[in-house]
């Protein structure tokens, strides 16, 4: 950096206005992280509304006998969803990914 402000001077520009440049590139890209922060704090807080919303209408669904939560029945079909994808999909990672490490 101190080549650039060195190669400035000699063209006549101080450190004031490289300083003043360094400012505000700074400052331009503080905006854009501020700008993809608002963004995903958008997303995050959407997110958080629709969960909100599902568990308070799953604890009234419950609490109106709507609906019997059976745990062992859910951690059954999680299970089972679960088998379900590795077996698909599984070897198929597996063997890609092996391959990419042995070429």
């Amino acid at each position: 950096m101190s080549w650039l402000l060195e190669a400035l001077e000699a063209l006549g520009a101080g450190q004031r206005l490289m300083m003043g440049a360094v400012l505000l590139a700074g400052a331009l890209y503080l905006f854009k992280v501020v700008k993809i922060g608002r963004v995903i704090g958008n997303v995050l807080s959407s997110g958080a509304a629709y969960a909100i919303v599902v568990l308070v209408g799953a604890g009234v669904a419950i609490a109106l006998g709507w609906i019997d939560p059976n745990v062992a029945a859910i951690t059954s079909q999680l299970s089972t969803a679960a088998d379900t994808v590795w077996s698909a999909v599984g070897e198929w990672v597996v063997d890609a990914t092996i391959g990419r490490l042995t070429a």
